[in-house]
């Protein structure tokens, strides 16, 4: 209720959904940059799942041998966070890590590349 109109508004729509999805965009993108150890137990399939619930889009690479085929066709997927970071998933096909690999990049780590064993790939 609003102390000077005194009418009531409702806070169930839009501002509350926004203000939600913005607190689970980071929370993903935070948690899978500061324990990236945890993507060994996540399939691409259930990190699509998740970064859709936070409402993030999913994305084609956009690069490569692989720009703009679908993950639904078989190939990779990335997503921007919010604060500019992003997270991309490279599929086995046509890989220069030899195999199937995530990065993650963001401005205070920089680019890693992690194994689907959630180790990183040093170059």
């Amino acid at each position: 209720q609003n102390v000077y109109t005194k009418q009531w508004t409702d806070e169930s729509g839009n501002a509350i959904l926004e203000a939600r999805k913005k607190i689970g965009i980071q929370s993903v993108a935070a948690d899978l940059v500061e324990h990236p150890g945890k993507l060994a137990s996540l399939t691409p399939e259930q990190l699509i799942e998740r970064f859709e619930k936070a409402g993030l889009e999913i994305k084609p690479l956009r690069h490569g041998s692989l720009k703009d085929i679908p993950f639904s066709k078989g190939r990779g997927f990335k997503v921007n966070f919010e604060d500019g970071g992003l997270f991309q998933y490279h599929p086995a096909t046509k890989s220069h890590h030899g195999g199937a690999y995530y990065k993650i990049s963001t401005g205070k780590g920089g680019i890693k590349r992690y194994g689907l064993d959630g180790v990183e790939i040093k170059d």
